[in-house]
């Protein structure tokens, strides 16, 4: 099934749609979001996380922290370190995840198919 696009609005070019398959994932920084996007695009929104979070489709994203949600399609390995758990991105990128939440993660990504070490 395909998901609805995003309508964003961008102060450039206006209204514009975009896929959320090729979002990675969403930061939160105060009252403003990043989405950053599978071809290495960031944009900085006026809109928190609980804006984004129901236009989502659930079975791909998961909230990894109070600040943070990501797109399952391109988690590449699960990491528990000394500090807390680490997402590993097929971007390269790294993200925490709270210790509140591991379990849940774990289980959700380990349902999907098996990234741990």
């Amino acid at each position: 099934m395909e998901w609805p696009p995003l309508k964003l609005y961008l102060r450039e070019t206006g209204r514009q749609l975009f896929s959320v398959s090729d979002l990675v994932y969403l930061q939160a920084v105060a009252n403003y979001s990043w989405l950053n996007w599978a071809d290495g695009r960031r944009m900085l929104m006026p809109r928190t996380l609980k804006y984004y979070s129901p236009q989502l489709p659930a079975e791909l994203f998961i909230r990894l922290h109070r600040n943070c949600v990501v797109n399952r399609q391109f988690v590449e390995r699960l990491e528990r370190t000394e500090t807390g758990g680490l997402v590993h991105l097929t971007t390269g990128e790294v993200l925490p995840v709270s210790r509140r939440r591991w379990s849940l993660v774990r289980r959700q990504l380990t349902n999907q198919r098996s990234y741990l070490n």
